[in-house]
Protein backbone atom coordinates (compact mmCIF):
# COMPACT_ATOMS: atom_id res chain seq x y z
CA UNK A 1 0.00 0.00 0.00
CA UNK A 2 1.55 3.19 -1.00
CA UNK A 3 2.75 5.38 1.89
CA UNK A 4 0.65 8.51 1.16
CA UNK A 5 -2.56 5.80 1.85
CA UNK A 6 -1.51 4.58 4.99
CA UNK A 7 -0.69 8.26 6.15
CA UNK A 8 -4.31 8.96 5.31
CA UNK A 9 -5.84 6.04 6.94
CA UNK A 10 -3.78 6.61 10.40
CA UNK A 11 -5.04 10.55 10.33
CA UNK A 12 -8.66 9.36 9.98
CA UNK A 13 -8.72 7.32 13.20
CA UNK A 14 -6.81 9.72 15.24
CA UNK A 15 -8.69 12.52 15.84
CA UNK A 16 -11.71 9.71 16.89
CA UNK A 17 -8.77 8.11 19.44
CA UNK A 18 -7.52 11.87 20.82
CA UNK A 19 -11.79 12.00 21.29
CA UNK A 20 -12.25 8.17 23.16
CA UNK A 21 -9.08 9.36 25.25
CA UNK A 22 -10.15 12.67 26.68
CA UNK A 23 -13.72 10.82 27.47
CA UNK A 24 -11.68 8.32 29.40
CA UNK A 25 -9.40 10.89 30.88
CA UNK A 26 -12.64 12.80 31.97
CA UNK A 27 -14.47 10.00 33.79
CA UNK A 28 -17.03 9.28 30.78
CA UNK A 29 -17.20 6.23 28.74
CA UNK A 30 -16.95 6.35 24.98
CA UNK A 31 -20.17 6.65 23.28
CA UNK A 32 -19.90 2.65 21.67
CA UNK A 33 -20.12 1.93 26.12
CA UNK A 34 -23.47 1.79 27.56
CA UNK A 35 -23.24 4.27 30.31
CA UNK A 36 -24.36 1.93 32.97
CA UNK A 37 -21.51 -0.39 32.38
CA UNK A 38 -19.31 2.98 33.68
CA UNK A 39 -20.65 3.59 37.14
CA UNK A 40 -19.27 2.25 39.57
CA UNK A 41 -20.29 0.33 42.80
CA UNK A 42 -19.55 2.55 45.44
CA UNK A 43 -18.72 1.32 48.69
CA UNK A 44 -19.13 4.15 51.46
CA UNK A 45 -16.68 3.80 54.10
CA UNK A 46 -17.97 5.13 57.84
CA UNK A 47 -15.26 6.57 59.13
CA UNK A 48 -15.22 9.08 57.30
CA UNK A 49 -17.45 12.00 56.00
CA UNK A 50 -18.08 13.02 52.07
CA UNK A 51 -20.37 15.75 50.61
CA UNK A 52 -21.80 13.91 47.87
CA UNK A 53 -25.47 13.84 45.67
CA UNK A 54 -27.53 10.77 46.07
CA UNK A 55 -28.20 8.86 43.30
CA UNK A 56 -30.42 5.57 42.46
CA UNK A 57 -27.25 3.69 42.33
CA UNK A 58 -26.56 4.50 45.84
CA UNK A 59 -29.39 2.26 47.16
CA UNK A 60 -29.17 2.29 51.21
CA UNK A 61 -28.72 5.27 53.79
CA UNK A 62 -28.99 5.71 57.57
CA UNK A 63 -30.20 8.15 59.74
CA UNK A 64 -27.21 10.04 61.31
CA UNK A 65 -29.26 11.99 63.63
CA UNK A 66 -33.44 12.06 65.08
CA UNK A 67 -35.43 12.28 62.43
CA UNK A 68 -38.86 11.78 60.97
CA UNK A 69 -40.87 10.10 58.16
CA UNK A 70 -43.26 12.02 55.84
CA UNK A 71 -46.07 10.97 53.75
CA UNK A 72 -44.97 13.33 51.11
CA UNK A 73 -42.76 15.45 49.87
CA UNK A 74 -44.70 18.70 50.16
CA UNK A 75 -45.09 21.21 52.99
CA UNK A 76 -48.72 19.20 53.61
CA UNK A 77 -47.41 15.70 54.40
CA UNK A 78 -48.43 13.82 57.19
CA UNK A 79 -45.74 12.77 60.16
CA UNK A 80 -45.60 9.02 59.98
CA UNK A 81 -43.25 9.00 63.14
CA UNK A 82 -39.63 8.70 64.42
CA UNK A 83 -37.34 6.72 62.35
CA UNK A 84 -34.76 4.66 64.27
CA UNK A 85 -30.90 5.89 64.54
CA UNK A 86 -28.07 3.81 62.41
CA UNK A 87 -31.04 1.74 60.81
CA UNK A 88 -30.16 0.99 56.97
CA UNK A 89 -32.86 2.60 54.64
CA UNK A 90 -33.54 1.71 51.11
CA UNK A 91 -33.46 4.54 48.64
CA UNK A 92 -36.77 4.06 46.12
CA UNK A 93 -36.78 7.31 44.36
CA UNK A 94 -34.96 10.81 43.86
CA UNK A 95 -34.58 13.36 46.44
CA UNK A 96 -37.13 16.01 46.15
CA UNK A 97 -37.61 19.13 48.23
CA UNK A 98 -35.13 18.35 50.31
CA UNK A 99 -36.44 14.70 51.31
CA UNK A 100 -35.32 11.54 49.80
CA UNK A 101 -38.12 8.73 49.71
CA UNK A 102 -37.31 5.53 51.09
CA UNK A 103 -38.53 2.14 52.62
CA UNK A 104 -38.01 0.86 56.18
CA UNK A 105 -37.55 -2.89 55.97
CA UNK A 106 -37.70 -3.49 60.27
CA UNK A 107 -41.15 -1.86 59.98
CA UNK A 108 -42.72 -2.03 56.35
CA UNK A 109 -42.65 2.13 56.23
CA UNK A 110 -42.42 3.54 53.21
CA UNK A 111 -41.59 7.67 53.48
CA UNK A 112 -39.71 10.70 52.80
CA UNK A 113 -36.82 11.48 55.32
CA UNK A 114 -34.92 14.66 55.68
CA UNK A 115 -32.03 13.82 53.11
CA UNK A 116 -29.32 15.94 55.05
CA UNK A 117 -30.63 13.75 58.08
CA UNK A 118 -29.47 10.42 56.67
CA UNK A 119 -25.94 9.03 55.06
CA UNK A 120 -24.94 6.28 52.60
CA UNK A 121 -23.95 2.91 53.92
CA UNK A 122 -22.74 -0.38 52.44
CA UNK A 123 -25.39 -3.16 52.79
CA UNK A 124 -22.29 -5.42 53.04
CA UNK A 125 -21.89 -3.92 56.35
CA UNK A 126 -24.91 -5.11 58.34
CA UNK A 127 -24.34 -6.68 61.32
CA UNK A 128 -20.85 -4.89 61.76
CA UNK A 129 -19.87 -2.19 63.75
CA UNK A 130 -21.31 0.41 61.58
CA UNK A 131 -24.66 -0.51 60.40
CA UNK A 132 -26.94 -2.72 62.34
CA UNK A 133 -28.98 -6.17 60.55
CA UNK A 134 -31.03 -5.25 58.04
CA UNK A 135 -34.74 -5.96 57.56
CA UNK A 136 -35.37 -7.60 60.98
CA UNK A 137 -38.22 -6.46 63.16
CA UNK A 138 -37.29 -3.93 65.74
CA UNK A 139 -38.16 -4.49 69.79
CA UNK A 140 -36.45 -1.64 71.22
CA UNK A 141 -33.86 0.64 70.18
CA UNK A 142 -32.33 4.39 72.15
CA UNK A 143 -29.62 5.28 73.88
CA UNK A 144 -27.91 3.07 76.37
CA UNK A 145 -25.06 2.70 78.88
CA UNK A 146 -22.73 0.50 78.00
CA UNK A 147 -20.09 -1.45 80.36
CA UNK A 148 -17.67 -4.59 80.12
CA UNK A 149 -17.12 -7.12 82.51
CA UNK A 150 -15.03 -10.43 82.83
CA UNK A 151 -14.92 -13.22 84.54
CA UNK A 152 -12.34 -11.42 87.08
CA UNK A 153 -15.10 -9.57 88.47
CA UNK A 154 -17.68 -12.17 88.68
CA UNK A 155 -15.00 -14.28 90.28
CA UNK A 156 -14.58 -17.12 88.23
CA UNK A 157 -16.67 -17.92 84.78
CA UNK A 158 -20.03 -19.98 85.20
CA UNK A 159 -22.87 -20.37 83.19
CA UNK A 160 -24.70 -17.13 82.22
CA UNK A 161 -28.23 -16.85 82.51
CA UNK A 162 -29.43 -18.80 79.98
CA UNK A 163 -27.66 -21.61 80.86
CA UNK A 164 -24.56 -21.08 78.74
CA UNK A 165 -20.64 -20.13 79.19
CA UNK A 166 -19.57 -16.79 79.26
CA UNK A 167 -18.20 -16.05 75.65
CA UNK A 168 -17.48 -13.21 73.23
CA UNK A 169 -20.16 -11.77 71.37
CA UNK A 170 -22.10 -12.22 74.80
CA UNK A 171 -23.29 -9.26 76.59
CA UNK A 172 -25.80 -8.98 80.15
CA UNK A 173 -29.07 -7.25 79.88
CA UNK A 174 -32.11 -6.37 82.03
CA UNK A 175 -35.00 -8.86 81.01
CA UNK A 176 -37.36 -6.41 81.74
CA UNK A 177 -36.26 -4.20 78.63
CA UNK A 178 -34.36 -6.41 76.38
CA UNK A 179 -35.23 -10.06 76.49
CA UNK A 180 -32.76 -12.65 76.96
CA UNK A 181 -32.16 -14.39 73.10
CA UNK A 182 -32.56 -10.87 71.93
CA UNK A 183 -29.80 -10.38 68.96
CA UNK A 184 -28.77 -6.66 70.51
CA UNK A 185 -26.53 -4.29 67.99
CA UNK A 186 -24.51 -1.88 70.04
CA UNK A 187 -22.96 1.15 67.72
CA UNK A 188 -19.08 0.97 67.70
CA UNK A 189 -19.22 -2.24 68.73
CA UNK A 190 -21.44 -4.68 66.45
CA UNK A 191 -23.75 -7.40 66.77
CA UNK A 192 -24.61 -9.67 70.58
CA UNK A 193 -26.35 -12.15 71.31
CA UNK A 194 -28.43 -11.03 75.04
CA UNK A 195 -27.70 -14.22 77.02
CA UNK A 196 -26.79 -12.84 80.68
CA UNK A 197 -28.11 -10.75 83.42
CA UNK A 198 -26.66 -8.90 86.86
CA UNK A 199 -28.42 -7.53 89.91
CA UNK A 200 -26.30 -4.53 88.29
CA UNK A 201 -27.81 -4.61 85.42
CA UNK A 202 -31.09 -2.18 85.14
CA UNK A 203 -32.76 -0.45 82.57
CA UNK A 204 -31.29 0.96 79.09
CA UNK A 205 -27.85 -0.53 80.77
CA UNK A 206 -25.94 -3.46 78.46
CA UNK A 207 -22.92 -5.04 80.24
CA UNK A 208 -20.58 -6.39 77.52
CA UNK A 209 -18.68 -9.87 77.97
CA UNK A 210 -14.82 -10.00 77.29
CA UNK A 211 -11.47 -11.61 78.45
CA UNK A 212 -9.52 -8.65 79.45
CA UNK A 213 -9.76 -6.82 82.30
CA UNK A 214 -7.52 -3.85 81.49
CA UNK A 215 -9.84 -3.68 78.25
CA UNK A 216 -13.03 -3.70 80.43
CA UNK A 217 -11.50 -0.99 82.63
CA UNK A 218 -9.99 1.18 79.63
CA UNK A 219 -13.56 1.03 78.21
CA UNK A 220 -15.04 2.44 81.95
CA UNK A 221 -18.95 3.49 80.82
CA UNK A 222 -19.90 4.71 77.66
CA UNK A 223 -23.46 5.64 75.83
CA UNK A 224 -24.15 4.09 72.61
CA UNK A 225 -27.26 3.90 70.24
CA UNK A 226 -28.47 0.15 70.83
CA UNK A 227 -30.94 -1.29 68.05
CA UNK A 228 -32.68 -4.96 69.70
CA UNK A 229 -34.36 -7.29 67.78
CA UNK A 230 -36.41 -9.60 69.90
CA UNK A 231 -35.59 -13.59 69.91
CA UNK A 232 -37.12 -15.19 66.64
Amino acid sequence: MPLITILLALGSLLPASLAALGQIAAGTPPSSEPVSSWTPDIAFDPGTTVEHTLTLRQRWVAPHTDTQLWSEAGQWAEDLGGVRLWVPLEVIGEAKNGRLPVHDPSGGRRGWVRAADVGPVDPALAGSAYVPPIGKPIAWSGPALITMYTCIELGGCGPTASGIWPESGLVAVDPAVIPLGSTVWIQGLGTFLAADSGSLVRGAHLDVFGWSYQDAVAWGMQERTVVVFAPS
